[in-house]
């Protein structure tokens, strides 16, 4: 997969043009979760087939995931959102995307989508919530627990006998970049959405939720709701927190039919919340 240098580091990518090689064709970029995982969850589930419903497709590796370039420092929010700015701009993709986010990706979505509505067709997010004020208070010990126990003999006989090998090989990695970053310090220590700020995000958005996930996110949708003129929730009754792995036809039908019926007005929304 190339390599291109945006926003000062190296940073790993795959760009999957449509079938017909429309020129027109808009954008999804799909961002993924947080220290265990990479582009490959796109990759292996959703992408092929985004790409075959007319998409360009861009993945790519978050810092210090994947095989992007892993930094010492600058974990919070707001150094996530300029490396997308920064990829997109590299990669000359001018106009307004779609996100689609998976867990800690879709908290990056709304971030970016706040910070740059002119950017934003519409934003995806799978069982995640904005950086809010509750998101830090929950993140900060998780990270916390996560730099702590990883790697440990029961954190690793637990995780093989629940999720098996891959998953244990990818913690180990996870560890690696919590001993060596500054992430587990940044990342909750960033700037936050309030109700006032996450108010201004007017482009359409779809936020879906495990009904059975462990995060409970489900319970914040019409809060969001509320907040976000143009937001509709989706949950999904029988799936847990992993629902891009766990149901990703399901996933697909849905971003699909979303996109479909946002595509005509999506590219006037940024501009719409840039001017109000």
């Amino acid at each position: 997969m190339p390599v291109i240098t945006a926003n000062g580091i190296r940073q790993n990518y795959e760009l999957i043009e449509p079938r017909d090689g429309a020129g027109d064709a808009p954008t999804i970029v799909c961002v993924h979760g947080l220290l265990i995982d990479s582009l490959a969850s796109y990759y292996f589930t959703v992408a092929q087939r985004l790409r075959d419903a007319g998409l360009r497709v861009l993945m790519y590796d978050l810092r210090g995931h994947g095989n992007t370039e892993c930094p010492p420092t600058g974990y919070r929010i707001d150094d996530f959102i300029d490396d997308l700015a920064a990829l997109l701009d590299a990669l000359s993709i001018a106009e307004p995307v779609y996100i689609l986010g998976n867990s800690f990706g879709g908290t990056l979505a709304y971030g970016f989508a706040e910070r740059h509505p002119e950017r934003t067709a519409g934003l995806v997010s799978l069982d995640s919530e904005p950086a809010t004020q509750r998101w830090s208070d929950v993140m900060a010990p998780v990270l916390h627990r996560a730099a702590t126990k990883l790697g440990s003999i029961e954190a690793t006989l637990w995780l093989t006998a629940h999720y098996g090998r891959d998953v244990t090989r990818r913690s180990k990695r996870a560890k690696r970049v919590l001993d060596a970053t500054t992430l587990e310090r940044d990342l909750p220590a960033g700037r936050l959405l309030d109700d006032a700020l996450l108010s201004t995000i007017r482009c359409p958005v779809l936020a879906v939720y495990g009904a059975e996930s462990e995060t409970g996110l489900a319970a914040q949708a019409p809060l969001l709701e509320s907040l976000m003129p143009r937001c509709t929730n989706a949950i999904l009754p029988g799936q847990e927190h992993s629902v891009l792995v766990e149901a990703p036809a399901v996933v697909l039908d849905l971003v699909l039919r979303w996109i479909g019926e946002h595509r005509l007005d999506g590219v006037g929304a940024g501009a719409e919340a840039q001017a109000g």
